[in-house]
């Protein structure tokens, strides 16, 4: 068996959250290589799969836009045909991605303000740049070779 190391983008990772979210049973998941070769298009990577039947709900490509993945899992779940409703899901699951985003950074400002208050140093590196204890930028990291 090979063992393949996939990249997977915040924003895909953010769009498996929130299906999850919406439905605990369903989950996004990556297409197996030897499954990808039995496939028609071959450039649908992902697929959204049913937990309770293990029936693939349906397949997605990475180039696709996560909110129109969602929608588009959303107006399944709707009547088909009424176009209101697929807009009303189309801006819900942007909505919902905004919405996870914003929670994902406002997380990553509450850890870094943890680290700050927890620090005993009077320098720290923060994104690539030197900051003394009163948040004054030292600039870049500096290396001094001998």
């Amino acid at each position: 068996m090979q063992q393949i190391d996939e990249w997977v983008s915040a924003e895909f990772s953010r769009l498996a959250e929130v299906i999850n979210d919406y439905d605990s049973s369903l989950f996004l998941e990556m297409v197996p290589v030897a499954d990808q070769q039995n496939l028609i298009d071959k450039s649908k990577v992902f697929r959204i799969v049913d937990d309770r039947n293990k029936k693939i709900v349906l397949y997605a490509d990475s180039l696709s836009n996560p909110a129109d993945i969602l929608a588009r899992l959303w107006s399944m779940d709707s009547k088909h045909g009424n176009v209101l409703n697929r807009l009303d899901a189309h801006n819900a699951a942007i909505e919902a991605l905004k919405l996870k985003q914003k929670i994902d950074e406002q997380e990553e400002r509450k850890d870094f303000a943890a680290f700050v208050f927890k620090n005993t140093k009077s320098r720290w590196v923060h994104e690539g740049r030197v900051k003394d204890d009163e948040f004054r930028d030292l600039g870049p990291v500096r290396t001094v070779i001998d």
